[in-house]
């Protein structure tokens, strides 16, 4: 990719002068952020998960009230138009279209149908058809399935069509929320080049990405939120190659201070009952999909009792190294060993019983059950009583329920929940649910732990606790623990070893420290080639 002329002189077309921002009138999400898009720019906005990015984005957009939250200070132009106050319709009317994170699109409705719904705000039936013929010619594959329901595409199809419905409305600025997650390397450079070519036609874009080799490659300028403050900003080449960004997105940070913080704290729960930690080796993994490899000969060790980190960009095969590991998906090539035993190719329960277990992305707990419910739905398959001895309560089933609930409460104090246990999971915050499917996953007391993005959509103060309970867990079980990550703060805080996968191949294996250095994997996760 190569970005367009820089454009920092020129008239801002978007001004968020002093902008704070608050949800139901306690949680500060922002905190008097600057921040300019120059007419006929690229400008990205990166940070991690929490730091405020979606946030900034809703504000502009006229979004936040929809999440119950407001603007507190500040204010937003667009070309000297003042946009506090407005409806979201009236900020589309104004030139301002948002494309939301997740591709949110009508699954049920046709392409076309698509686009017409985005269509509605153009002036008339001229506009309409132009800016049609736009998308079609930035985007092929939609003329071709214009008639096929939006469901039924690819994620990277279905990204291209959320930002064509975008462009219906032919928007002055274009507000982008992560329109690289979840997508093959393949496709996020596809993304990355439609990004580059709308501003080349004439729209403006703010950019917000967790890809950050991507978002300075494609853009002139870039600005950094951090707990909802601007850390840094400037010109993006630059920060691509500041040491400040190296270090914000590889760096080791307060690692060890975590790790003696959370030995301090932590509750003498240990009493042998979780599975003995095993060695955990992944040999000459590949894994295909139709003609896709997903994997290609992935070979890493993760040793007993340590904290071991899968990181890499979007689409670089870390889930699917995850989905084989618990039996999810087959491996194509390759093996897979805990303990010494082969369980590539075992079916999830039987995984499970090896004493594996897993959270996932996307929370999956029975939000209308109390914590203490859910985390003993987990110790069903360490529970003797038949379903009928439990059914009459007989006092054999009594007595394993109160074994049963002591051990939930001591995983409970684990993670600090243990004044959560009776509320319903639906009232609890974000963060604290999180840390409920942590504590359902040690309740079937693994030898082995995968976590798949544990902190993702967490705030800062969050991230810090998921980082000490994990920690606490660590020491205090003696289980091995192989988590993956986007937020590279939170992984080389607590990670002994760390794996980086690219396209689908291992690019580096060593200590956080090495891994932080090394080239292949600064390449990957800030670019650095021609611009």
């Amino acid at each position: 990719m190569s970005a367009a002329p820089s454009r920092q002189a020129a008239a801002p077309l978007l001004e968020v002068r002093g902008l704070s921002v608050s949800y139901a009138g306690a949680v500060q999400a922002l905190d008097g952020v600057d921040v300019a898009v120059p007419d006929g720019a690229i400008v990205a906005v990166l940070g991690n998960n929490g730091a405020g990015k979606s946030t900034l984005l809703r504000a502009i957009s006229g979004m936040l009230p929809a999440q119950r939250g407001a603007i507190d200070a500040g204010e937003i132009s667009l070309a000297g138009l003042r946009l506090n106050g407005l409806d979201p319709a009236g900020i589309v009317r104004a030139g301002v279209v948002q494309v939301p994170e997740g591709r949110r699109i009508f699954t049920d409705l046709t392409v076309e149908e698509n686009l017409r719904a985005g269509g509605l705000a153009a002036a008339d039936r001229a506009a309409r058809a132009k800016a049609r013929a736009r998308v079609y010619d930035l985007f092929p594959i939609l003329r071709e399935r214009r008639t096929q329901p939006a469901g039924l595409m690819s994620g990277g199809e279905q990204q291209m069509l959320a930002i064509g419905r975008a462009l219906m409305a032919s928007p002055r600025l274009l507000l982008l929320d992560e329109p690289s997650l979840g997508l093959a390397p393949r496709i996020v450079e596809q993304i990355g080049e439609v990004v580059q070519e709308i501003n080349r036609q004439g729209t403006s874009v703010l950019l917000v990405e967790q890809n950050a080799a991507m978002a300075l490659r494609v853009s002139e300028l870039a600005f950094v939120l951090e707990v909802g403050r601007v850390s840094v900003s400037g010109r993006s080449e630059e920060l691509e190659r500041s040491e400040e960004i190296r270090d914000r997105y590889l760096g080791v940070g307060a690692a060890r201070e975590a790790r003696a913080a959370s030995a301090a704290s932590a509750p003498a729960v240990g009493d042998g009952r979780s599975a003995a930690a095993e060695e955990l080796v992944v040999d000459g993994l590949t894994v295909r999909f139709g003609g896709i490899s997903a994997l290609t000969d992935v070979s890493f060790r993760v040793a007993a009792g340590t904290t071991h980190a899968l990181i890499g960009p979007n689409g670089a095969g870390k889930s699917t190294c995850l989905n084989v590991l618990s039996g999810v998906y087959a491996a194509t090539e390759g093996r897979v060993l805990y303990g010494g035993q082969e369980i590539t190719g075992l079916r999830p329960h039987r995984v499970a019983a090896l004493g594996v277990s897993r959270t996932f992305q996307n929370i999956s707990l029975s939000a209308g059950e109390t914590v203490e419910e859910n985390l003993l739905l987990a110790r069903h398959r360490l529970t003797r009583a038949g379903f009928v001895s439990a059914g009459l309560r007989l006092p054999g089933a009594r007595r394993e329920r109160a074994r049963q609930l002591d051990r939930v409460r001591e995983i409970a104090a684990l993670v600090g929940l243990e004044d959560r246990l009776r509320q319903l999971v639906r009232t609890l915050p974000y963060g604290d649910r999180k840390r409920v499917e942590l504590a359902r996953a040690l309740c079937a007391e693994p030898g082995l732990l995968l976590l798949d993005e544990p902190v993702a959509g967490m705030t800062q103060e969050e991230s810090a606790a998921m980082a000490r309970a994990i920690e606490v867990v660590r020491q205090e079980l003696g289980i091995s623990i192989l988590v993956v990550e986007h937020d590279m703060g939170f992984v080389m805080s607590i990670a002994d070893r760390v794996t980086v996968l690219d396209f689908g191949r291992l690019i580096a294996d060593g200590p956080p420290e090495e891994v932080q250095r090394d080239p292949e994997v600064l390449r990957a996760y800030l670019g650095g080639g021609e611009r």
